[in-house]
């Protein structure tokens, strides 16, 4: 049990150790199939074992974490049964899992 204890804080700190993250940039979201947008999220861009990743935040404390520039796929989720559907808009993708939905704005 004391080795659990040891190796449990060290695998926390390099899942949250995420090199060039950028913190708490807002943006809009509409979650639990709610018809409009707000910008309530926030999301953190990050890598973990040479995998881009975004976390998106939710105000109620649950999140979505997908993976960034998988060849021939763009986004999907990292985690989950669901798949992430994405569509293109004007300088920003609508990323669709299950009944939420987010506004993220396309790197250049």
């Amino acid at each position: 049990m004391k080795r659990l204890i040891l190796i449990l804080p060290l695998s926390l700190a390099a899942c949250l150790d995420g090199g060039d993250e950028t913190a708490g940039t807002s943006v809009e979201c509409a979650l639990s199939g709610a018809a409009g947008f707000a910008a309530d999220c926030t999301m953190e861009r990050g890598e973990v074992d040479g995998q881009r990743l975004l976390t998106v935040r939710h105000p109620d404390g649950g999140f979505r974490r997908f993976e960034l520039g998988v060849p021939g796929r763009g986004i999907v989720t990292a985690d989950g049964v669901e798949q992430a559907n994405v569509e293109r808009g004007n300088g920003l993708i609508e990323v669709r899992v299950g009944s939420d939905r987010y506004r993220l704005p396309v790197a250049e």
